[in-house]
């Protein structure tokens, strides 16, 4: 008499379902649940000239308000900073005493902001200038908003460099100054090396930028 091949038990193939079954809900939890900061924003990208709608995104908190809010980069410009103190009648030492030790470039931006809201007695909502930052992605080299500059050329401006705009308003051009990095071992080099660039206009839920092409001339 031959001995038979004992039969798989039942209660590892049960387990096996059940761990199957655990694994999958596993995943769809993760992937209908994970807080939204956890996960990469979109992203929108748009061109120079073109408005912007904030659309409730923000670049730090909610409280922006940005609903209502259109952005519109009209034209950017890199020179010096000697170039940008000249051309808005600026003190050179806004950018730092240390003659030597100034920003390569300066981001010249013409930009205009818009408030669609169509009730006039809201106050609620201001763009926070303080995260505008202008980068080619993948490039640790940044150009990003000198306080001191924009305060000189704007003293309405708060202390992150917010401002409002009055509902169902436009601004009209106005100019702001973004600057190169300097460390603590000088100017970081080499700042217009690579393009197109991004101006972030906001971070989230919405990463919103405006696409920067490469200057037909650079400052010498």
């Amino acid at each position: 008499m031959y001995a038979t091949r004992p039969k798989r038990p039942l209660l590892l193939v049960a387990l096996a379902l059940l761990l199957t079954a655990g694994v999958g809900l596993r995943i769809w939890w993760v992937n209908t649940h994970i807080p939204a900061i956890l996960t990469p924003p979109a992203l929108e990208v748009y061109q120079i000239g073109q408005w912007v709608p904030l659309e409730g995104s923000f670049q730090f908190s909610n409280d922006e308000h940005t609903e209502n809010f259109h952005v519109q980069l009209v034209d950017i410009d890199f020179c010096t900073p000697q170039e940008f103190a000249q051309r808005y009648n600026l003190e050179l030492s806004l950018f730092g005493e240390d003659e030597a030790n100034l920003p390569e470039y300066v981001a010249d931006l013409t930009l205009n902001f818009r408030n669609d809201s169509p009730d006039e007695a809201s106050d609620l909502g201001h763009i926070l200038f303080m995260f505008y930052e202008l980068f080619t992605p993948g490039s640790l080299k940044t150009f990003s908003p000198h306080s001191e500059v924009n305060w000189a050329m704007h003293p309405d401006l708060g202390i992150k460099l917010e401002f409002k705009i009055p509902p169902a308003s436009e601004t009209g051009p106005v100019h702001f100054c973004l600057t190169s990095y300097v460390e603590a071992t000088g100017p970081v080099k080499g700042n217009l090396d690579q393009f197109p660039k991004q101006l972030q206009v906001s971070i989230t839920p919405v990463r919103k930028v405006i696409e920067v092409p490469a200057p037909d001339a650079l400052p010498s």
